[in-house]
């Protein structure tokens, strides 16, 4: 049998762990997404199923928790679209556990009857996406202690 690689894209994305460390490098995303016919995204990544992800940085492969994820900032340039536009537009203050105040926008795009903020991070993923003028950020859910919109 052939040695078939799978081809994967890279992106670079700076973590906030849980103990307020930080980790800057590289993470490695699928070039197809099942249910898209795009490249993966790395709120993708974090919402999947994995345990550990992988990041590729100047010291080294590090294989990290995904749950003590606080936070993953990732260009916008390099990730975003105007999909992720769609919907109701909130701006939102979110306080997490390590004290720190992440100010964006997010989008609801969900039926009218449940298009609030509340709705929104109710969704049972681990990670919520806000975005701001340059970057995409995605705040781990149960590190959320507050959000005012």
């Amino acid at each position: 049998m052939e040695d078939q690689k799978i081809v994967k894209i890279r992106r670079q994305v700076l973590f906030t762990l849980a103990d307020g460390s930080t980790v800057e490098g590289e993470v490695f995303l699928s070039l197809y997404e099942a249910r898209h016919e795009r490249p993966q995204r790395v709120g993708e990544l974090l919402n999947s199923d994995d345990a550990f992800i992988p990041v590729e940085t100047a010291a080294g492969t590090i294989h990290l928790n995904i749950v003590n994820i606080v936070i993953a900032q990732t260009l916008f340039v390099e990730e975003g679209d105007e999909l992720m536009r769609l919907g109701e537009q909130y701006r939102v203050q979110i306080a997490t556990s390590l004290g720190s105040i992440i100010e964006g926008q997010v989008f609801v795009n969900l039926p009218h009857d449940r298009s609030r903020v509340s709705d929104y991070l109710n969704q049972r993923k681990r990670f919520c996406r806000v975005l701001r003028a340059d970057e995409i950020v995605y705040v781990g859910t149960r590190f959320i202690l507050s959000v005012q919109d």
